[in-house]
């Protein structure tokens, strides 16, 4: 048997596999732990993380490399980033600083494992708030890799497409939150398309919708506690009717 062959057998024959045993939620069990950089005598760096990990079988194809992927992103982390974030001074003078690093499951079911991954980064000026993202494919085509925007609702000719199609309403929903006092007064639409990422910000929920968030710096109080718009794949589609696939040069 030719080798790319019998490749292509064994990839098809592990989609079967997985098949069989899609069709449930993943069982999490978190790797969680606290570190400090450069010692814990005289840290300056402080990593307070909580990383989900799926509990896998043999077959799981799509659960190990879900984990390998987040694992991979938190070693460079503790192993890279950190090490040499703590030896620089420039990024301590402000004090020690601690990292607290968590996660909120917003699907998990046979074709999404997403995520939405919160850091609050705190020194002796106060409090940073950040949000992140990750939807992986645990039951399609693309088993345990991540997913764009396009890759989740399946609408639209590509995320870039969608994004452009969104960000004016999204822009409309942050003007209301501007007049209520919600949003921060001094961005203009200008600095919101510059800091509002709908290709990026985004997550999947139970339903298979696109759920866009804004990121706390644009709050007038910063949190995690976000504000955050869900549109259906009907409603993207829609929006997407009237904007051209490729932008204008």
């Amino acid at each position: 048997m030719a080798k790319k062959h019998y490749y292509a057998l064994v990839a098809a024959l592990l989609v079967c596999l997985h098949a069989c045993c899609a069709g449930a939620e993943h069982v999490i069990v978190p790797l969680e732990n606290t570190e400090y950089y450069p010692d814990e005598d005289g840290w300056t760096y402080c990593y307070e993380y909580r990383v989900p990990q799926l509990e896998t079988g043999m077959t799981d194809v799509a659960a190990m490399m879900v984990n390998d992927t987040l694992v991979t992103a938190l070693d460079e982390m503790r192993e890279l980033v950190l090490p040499m974030f703590a030896a620089n001074e420039e990024m301590t003078q402000n004090g020690p600083v601690t990292i607290c690093q968590d996660y909120r499951v917003t699907c998990n079911d046979e074709h999404f494992f997403s995520l939405l991954i919160t850091r609050v980064e705190t020194d002796d000026t106060g409090s940073f708030y950040t949000l992140d993202s990750e939807v992986f494919d645990v039951g399609g085509e693309y088993m345990g890799e991540t997913l764009t925007l396009r890759g989740v609702v399946m609408v639209g000719e590509s995320s870039d497409q969608i994004s452009r199609a969104v960000l004016p309403v999204l822009y409309e929903q942050f003007v209301l939150l501007q007049q209520q006092g919600v949003c921060r007064q001094d961005i203009t639409r200008e600095d919101f398309e510059a800091l509002c990422s709908p290709t990026l910000d985004f997550y999947a929920d139970e339903n298979g919708n696109a759920v866009f968030f804004l990121q706390p710096s644009l709050m007038e109080k910063p949190s995690l506690d976000v504000p955050a718009f869900t549109f259906t794949p009907d409603e993207l589609a829609l929006l997407c009717e009237n904007v051209p696939a490729q932008a204008d040069e």
